[in-house]
């Protein structure tokens, strides 16, 4: 919790002046209960809430004895009874106190309600601007996954408009589990690119392993990125390869294996 956020909010004077739900009271007294700056701050508002209210406090004016000593004497006439002695008039300070105490808490409850109004307030701008700004990043990654799709069809495209470029595609070698990737394969550059169109994202631990079958032996060309799976992503494969009868993609341990394990998709160069 940020207590000093917390204190400048109001709802500790708001406590103290019962402006509070029965709800509200209780998360502020638990609250007190965990943080010892809340505590000390909560006495010292008691504190100077009483020394104000003390220093408000004033004598009714002098003219005020003077019709209260008027009314008594005509009460007594009224009754036929005699006074005989003077009544010594003692200021009634706890009904002046209290009045000036009511009007001061007036005022202070007033000030302090639309403070924590405000404070909530302020938390809901806080939060809605927080919520927009996520959904902000969502939309721009969401544009950057739509303009990169976008870029590797035109990649797909332009392979396989260019001669010089054979367009593989590996069909699956699991009966009744239709899968499928592409590969583009330039014989004479040695350069190669891989499309896992559509192939299922590998499970945990495991990951797709590309390869080559030259004379009749499978030759690794490197692990392929798992995120690459069933999307039209494209990669192209660091080893430079000039010759092939076919490509496979099998599916690996994490990290490869020296010969396949289970071949996934097959295709004939």
């Amino acid at each position: 919790m940020n207590t000093k956020e917390y204190i400048e909010s109001g709802i500790l004077e708001a406590y103290i002046l019962g402006a509070l739900s029965a709800e509200e009271e209780a998360q502020v007294a638990a609250n007190v209960a965990m943080y010892p700056a809340l505590k000390e701050e909560l006495d010292a508002i008691e504190t100077t809430m009483q020394q104000f209210a003390t220093t408000l406090a004033m004598d009714p004016p002098a003219a005020m004895q003077e019709k209260i000593w008027s009314a008594v004497q005509g009460a007594t006439a009224d009754t036929g009874a005699r006074v005989g002695k003077t009544i010594a008039f003692e200021p009634n300070r706890s009904k002046t106190f209290d009045w000036r105490i009511a009007a001061m808490l007036a005022i202070l409850v007033g000030s302090l309600t639309v403070n924590f109004i405000l404070y909530n307030q302020g938390k809901e701008v806080k939060d809605s601007n927080v919520a927009l700004n996520t959904q902000m990043k969502q939309l721009q990654t969401s544009q950057n996954e739509l303009a990169q799709v976008v870029s590797d069809y035109q990649k797909a495209k332009t392979m396989m408009a260019d001669t010089g470029m054979q367009t593989i595609v590996m069909h699956t070698m699991q009966p009744g589990h239709p899968m499928a990737a592409t590969l583009y394969w330039s014989k004479s550059k040695g350069d190669a690119y891989v499309a896992m169109n559509a192939l299922p994202e590998p499970p945990k631990g495991m990951q797709y392993q590309l390869w080559v079958i030259q004379g009749g032996k499978p030759v690794s060309m490197g692990t392929l990125p798992n995120n690459m799976a069933n999307t039209a992503a494209m990669q192209k494969i660091p080893m430079q390869v000039t010759s092939g009868d076919a490509f496979a993609i099998s599916l690996e341990k994490e990290g490869g294996n020296p010969t396949p394990t289970t071949v996934y998709v097959l295709g004939k160069a």
